[in-house]
Formats: structure tokens, sequence, C-alpha cells
């Protein structure tokens, strides 16, 4: 069974970056979502071509200098 995901915002969201694993080992890398989903639709029916999407949290700079809640 395949589950879809359902957008709830339509704001930008720039938390993950993404990337796309092939069965040869190599990988392809995006900085939003629309343009790894946009790779993956295109590039679906080859077949033994496209593996898996990681789903990467990105680096956040703090500006608190880290030392948590107060």
């Amino acid at each position: 069974m395949t589950k879809n995901f359902t957008q709830t915002c339509h704001n930008p969201y720039d938390r993950h970056t993404y990337t796309i694993n092939l069965k040869n080992g190599k990988s392809v890398n995006f900085d939003d979502f629309e343009s790894a989903r946009e790779y993956w639709w295109s590039y679906r029916e080859i077949p033994n071509y496209l593996d898996f999407i990681v789903v990467n949290d990105r680096k956040s700079a703090r500006k608190s200098g880290g030392k948590g809640f107060a």
C-alpha cells in the first residue's frame, strides 16, 4: 500500500534538502521538494534507475548561542 503526502501549507518550506539515490550507486541532490519530485516523476518509468529519496535536515545557524532554554 502506498501512502500519499498531502500538502497542508502553501508557504515556502526550506528545512530539508532531498537526495535521490539511483540504483547504479550515484545520487542527485536537490534544495527543494518540488525539484526532487519533478526529477522523480520524469525518470520513474526507466527500469532499474530510481531507488529511493532521502529527506535531509538542513543545518540551521543558531542565533542564541546554543544554550537551550533559559
